[in-house]
């Protein structure tokens, strides 16, 4: 059994009203919207996997971290940030084409597979938090303020 929910976005949307005319006569495919923060938690601890297939470069994609978070793994395309949250084929996979095939085949493995999923969520350790970020870059700009500025190239 496959259900597949499509979360986010505005659902009026020339390209969303064309997906929802597609699978209107598939039960199996609903489109939620977006989903209040406060609901995500609730929404990602019923998900199998995350899907983010992502045409364009991701530089942070919360959405990845808040599913690793709750230990749900996921598969996307290679692009930015989502190469270096998702290890590929330990706590999701990462797909090399972006096109409906890669991700029909990827999806159809997986069906075949579903140990791959038990495998990835072991995987998945405890995540970086907002505030384990926002000391990271405290630090990253105390070392470029405290650096001499010859140091920096400048004289």
């Amino acid at each position: 059994p496959l259900t597949v929910d499509v979360i986010g976005g505005p659902l009026d949307t020339p390209y969303a009203v064309r997906l929802r005319e597609l699978a209107a006569s598939d039960p199996r495919i609903s489109f939620r919207g977006p989903v209040p923060h406060e609901a995500l938690g609730d929404v990602l601890g019923v998900v199998d996997v995350l899907l983010v297939p992502s045409r364009a470069l991701e530089t942070g994609p919360l959405v990845i971290l808040e599913a690793l978070a709750v230990g749900v793994p996921v598969i996307g395309t290679p692009l930015g940030g989502i190469a270096e949250l998702v290890e590929d084929d330990r706590t999701g996979k990462l797909l090399p084409d972006v096109g409906a095939a890669a991700w029909s085949q990827a999806l159809a493995w997986l069906a075949g597979n579903p140990d791959a999923l038990a495998r990835w969520r072991g995987a998945i350790g405890p995540q970086r938090t907002m505030l384990d970020a926002a000391r990271d870059m405290v630090t990253v700009y105390d070392a470029v303020v405290t650096r001499p500025l010859a140091a920096r190239g400048r004289a």
